[in-house]
């Protein structure tokens, strides 16, 4: 019977330093991934007056976001805050830190008529479409 004690002992030994080596590996991986800048996923729709972007940021305050916008590029840039300092985490998978996002358009856009709403942790932009004044039509004498 001790034989098969010591023998569990040994194996629960094992299953122990596995288990710890595990959270380990875990903890360090998170540490590295979770300050890797990670993109906020959007939707752009396009139609024949505006460009709408919704940006997903939960977890985002308003003021820790920044907009900016040219005639054919949109860059959305957020801080996102999570209280870390003395936590005891298990897991921890929600990101933090600094988001940023550059897309090009696909239509240039007015800047002064474009406008942006930031609700329940989605970020929507209106960008009207600059009327395509563009083209000239040449007469031929």
């Amino acid at each position: 019977m001790k034989r098969r004690s010591r023998a569990e002992e040994i194996f629960n030994d094992i299953v122990d330093t596995i288990k710890d080596t595990q959270k380990d590996i875990e903890g360090t991986v998170n540490e590295y991934t979770s300050n890797v800048t990670k993109k906020p996923t959007m939707d752009v729709v396009e139609d024949s007056d505006d460009i709408r972007v919704i940006a997903d940021l939960p977890g985002v305050i308003k003021d820790d976001m920044k907009i900016d916008l040219t005639e054919d590029t949109l860059e959305i840039t957020a801080q996102f805050n999570v209280k870390s300092e003395g936590e005891n985490f298990v897991r921890k998978e929600r990101h933090y830190g600094k988001v940023n996002r550059i897309i090009s358009l696909p239509s240039k856009i007015k800047l002064n008529k474009s406008s942006a709403v930031f609700e329940n942790g989605v970020l929507t932009i209106v960008l009207p479409k600059l009327e395509n004044n563009n083209s000239f039509e040449v007469k031929v004498d």
